[in-house]
């Protein structure tokens, strides 16, 4: 294990004095703990992204008026920025 220093705001050091007299933890054990909490919701996120997108790939795959939709939503938007393209 590697020793560090942490600053904490009063309020966080009087909660967690009060949280290891609770549960008879050291300070350490319950900071190694809220490190491994954040490191885990952290990796959670990433691979929670990584999911909903290779969950969207090709969800309209099958479908059949997109051709005409992406049209109508190119010529709107060039009608609405004519100006960015040339003629």
């Amino acid at each position: 294990m590697q020793k560090i220093s942490v600053f904490l705001r009063e309020d966080q050091l009087a909660a967690l004095k009060a949280l290891s007299a609770r549960t008879g933890a050291r300070r350490s054990a319950l900071v190694r703990q809220g490190v491994d909490l954040l490191l885990r919701g952290a990796a959670r996120e990433a691979s929670d992204w990584r999911e909903a997108t290779e969950a969207a790939a090709g969800l309209w795959r099958d479908r059949q008026d997109l051709d005409e939709t992406a049209k109508a939503l190119r010529r709107s938007v060039r009608a609405r920025f004519a100006g960015l393209w040339p003629t």
